[in-house]
């Protein structure tokens, strides 16, 4: 198997995105890394390239090692279909949080994809009744992936066990060159940054909910989430345990680099939005004449 989990120039980056877990922000910023640009995806749509307009397997089959990564919600096992050598990069989400997280996007927006599923849910409905793999040890279904299913672990709600578990923290330890923490996300993006060779790191945000927003669950509620995602929970602490010690070892000026790329990112937000603002103005005073 031609994967490593080191990062270098000749590297094929996978960025599977665990859903929940800073996706958008992300895939924003691998692409300013590795392209492609607007223009050039824009000439992938009109052209229809399969690098874009294919479904996620195809889209994968289609890409060149120049395009330098690939990113999207899909299990362990995508590297078969894509430029080598690979190696994987992944966000983990504390479970009851990620859970959670899920069921207010899925259930607020129209146009999400369990939205059928969460609408006339409350959480503990949404969980228990909806049978949704995700929702089941959802991340140790990702990381250990299936033979032949490139999406998700399709075992039935209920069966991940210690083999599975097992599974994906053995490819976690193989195969990725970096593990973030969405709770620790500027100290993650850091981390990513310097095993990237970036050296000036700044991040657009992007698809952020608001924190707090909506009703509270109870307690009765999470405790029996994390129950049923105890596997998640030690994959999660496996994970974080690495990324702590990584982190140390990378940042013994932690806290000034922090400093650095909030300043940093102030900046870039707000010349962005700006910019931003101005496109939109424009676009009005086309429209009107």
């Amino acid at each position: 198997m031609d994967l490593k989990n080191q990062y270098s120039d000749d590297s094929f980056v996978i960025f599977l995105h665990i859903q929940k877990t800073a996706g958008m922000t992300l895939q924003r910023y691998l692409r300013k890394q590795f392209g492609p640009g607007l223009v050039r995806r824009i000439w992938w749509k009109i052209s229809k390239d399969p690098r874009i307009d294919g479904d996620v397997v195809t889209a994968a089959r289609a890409r060149r090692k120049s395009d330098g990564f690939f990113a999207g919600h899909f299990a362990f096992g995508m590297h078969e279909n894509l430029p080598k050598p690979a190696t994987y990069m992944a966000f983990f989400r504390e479970p009851v949080s990620r859970v959670i997280s899920l069921y207010k996007h899925s259930k607020n927006d129209e146009g999400s994809y369990y939205h059928e599923f969460a609408k006339n849910q409350d959480l503990r409905g949404f969980v228990t009744e909806s049978g949704l793999m995700e929702l089941d040890n959802g991340m140790v279904r990702f990381l250990c992936g299936e033979p032949g299913e490139y999406f998700i672990n399709r075992v039935p709600v209920g069966s991940v066990d210690d083999a599975m578990l097992k599974k994906a923290i053995e490819n976690f330890d193989r195969y990725f060159f970096f593990g973030g923490i969405q709770e620790m996300f500027d100290e993650s993006f850091l981390l990513l940054a310097q095993k990237l060779g970036d050296t000036d790191p700044k991040y657009l945000t992007l698809n952020v909910a608001k924190p707090n927003a909506g009703q509270p669950f109870d307690d009765e509620t999470k405790e029996m989430i994390r129950r049923s995602n105890a596997y998640d929970m030690t994959l999660y602490d496996h994970v974080k345990r690495r990324f702590e010690r990584e982190l140390a070892e990378a940042f013994p000026d932690l806290d000034q680099r922090l400093d650095r790329l909030q300043t940093a990112n102030t900046a870039y937000n707000g010349r962005t939005k700006t910019l931003n603002r101005m496109k939109i103005a424009i676009n009005r005073n086309r429209a009107g004449n």
